[in-house]
């Protein structure tokens, strides 16, 4: 029976994510499309993040992740794994597969709401660190550490939870062995993922772009804090929730899942999206179930869980008013005109540069861009590549460029902060077409 109920609520799940706005990251599609059309990553594809599946040889681009049906399909799968994952292993610890089922139900109450209609590298992140909590748990640190370090090599604010299961495993086991096991196991697919870039002669640009550049110019100028009392109060009241889990008898289980869901949640709040709340919402919603147990054989427990369902309610039905749609981001009817538009004016492996527009337009294309370098069109990384890519577009002077000059980035439109590359374009350009926004130059 439990089962059957599992199976209603995933498909539950399936269905919400079915009918809801979807918003693919454009980064997981041109990142590995242009790896796999020999441009070398930091060194060529500048950008900040450690590799996952968009940088490696194995990456999305050819496991068949190439457009938003396909992603879709992704994110809907990893929901369903974790659901999984969630069920076996809650009713592991908890010995009960019933008591297992209201932590799927909080999930699927929980997992939508926080921007799971955005397929990003932290949807992954559960997948690898549910079971490494659990593998804490029964003390099998070398596969702890292992599913940990691979963490690490999808996104690197994953380090300050590794560094904490290490001091927890140091003060709690008291054995250089196990914690030895534990950094093995962390530390193989680091020293693999940093081998592979020494042998492509590209770990200097890896440092810098994922090391340097973020603890400089993007804590600098691209970090964004909260700035809504919505937003605040909505992680408050589901993340605050969890600490009802203290309530649970079982203390080396909330330890556990404590260290995680801080670890993970550390790396939330350099950009205010809710996104990034989904490697530890499974372990908040663990802890609010562990809460639950405890809180309903408390005479004030009953009404402390009617408060949170109903504003639980309140705030669910203010989200579903907003996002059910059909509506694809970055996949819409005019990338897609645009992108036919200059497969009439190219042929594929053509050199062209995509300027404000849609970015993935190289892999919808299947054209390259000019010099062979590629960055997103963000202030930030703008303020250290544009000279980097004036230089490509002077060296291969492509015959087609996509602009876009009403794009804005956080307010600030991109002519204002890509003076080099808007005065390079005007001065050898002309307009052929245009799509909406978008216009189609020819070299003069």
């Amino acid at each position: 029976m439990t089962k059957l109920i599992l199976l209603i609520i995933i498909l539950a799940h399936v269905f919400i994510l079915s009918k809801l706005i979807f918003f693919p990251y454009p980064e997981l599609f041109i990142y590995p499309y242009l790896t796999n059309h020999g441009l070398k990553p930091y060194s060529q594809i500048l950008d900040q993040h450690f590799p996952g599946l968009m940088f490696l040889p194995i990456n999305f681009d050819n496991l068949g992740m190439n457009n938003e049906a396909s992603a879709r399909i992704w994110l809907i799968s990893i929901v369903l794994i974790t659901h999984i994952l969630l069920f076996l292993i809650s009713g592991a610890v908890l010995k009960s597969n019933k008591k297992a089922l209201l932590v799927n139900i909080l999930y699927l109450m929980w997992q939508p709401f926080f921007e799971g209609w955005v397929l990003w590298i932290d949807n992954f992140l559960p997948l690898m660190l549910l079971p490494a909590a659990y593998f804490l748990y029964r003390k099998n640190f070398i596969f702890s550490g292992l599913l940990i370090g691979l963490a690490v090599v999808f996104k690197q604010t994953i380090i300050p939870l590794s560094i904490m299961v290490f001091l927890y495993i140091l003060l709690s086991e008291k054995n250089f062995k196990k914690t030895a096991g534990y950094l093995l196991g962390l530390a193989l697919p680091v020293i693999l993922m940093i081998l592979y870039f020494i042998w492509m002669g590209i770990f200097p640009d890896f440092w810098y772009w994922t090391v340097t550049f973020n603890l400089t110019v993007y804590a600098v100028s691209g970090t964004q804090i909260p700035t809504s009392f919505g937003f605040i109060s909505r992680v408050l009241m589901v993340y605050i929730a969890s600490f009802s889990g203290f309530f649970y008898k079982d203390k080396r289980l909330k330890i556990i899942v404590f260290i995680f869901l801080v670890g993970s949640l550390i790396g939330a709040f350099d950009r205010a999206n809710f996104v990034h709340f989904q490697p530890s919402l499974p372990f908040a919603v663990i802890l609010t179930s562990l809460g639950v147990y405890s809180l309903t054989k408390r005479k004030t427990g009953f009404i402390l869980i009617a408060i949170y369902l109903a504003v639980a309610i309140w705030w669910q039905n203010v989200f579903y008013k907003g996002h059910i749609s059909n509506k694809v981001f970055f996949f819409d009817d005019s990338t897609y005109a645009i992108s036919g538009k200059i497969r009439e004016y190219t042929k594929e492996g053509d050199k062209i540069f995509v300027y404000g527009a849609a970015p993935h337009l190289y892999q919808m294309s299947q054209t390259l861009p000019a010099g062979d370098i590629f960055v997103f069109q963000f202030p930030w990384f703008l303020s250290v590549a544009e000279d980097r890519i004036v230089q490509g577009l002077e060296k291969d002077r492509p015959q087609i460029i996509i602009s876009d000059k009403t794009v804005k980035i956080e307010d600030v439109p991109i002519v204002d902060f890509t003076r080099k590359i808007d005065k390079y374009i005007n001065e050898n350009y002309q307009k052929i077409d245009v799509v909406g926004s978008v216009d189609i130059l020819q070299i003069k």
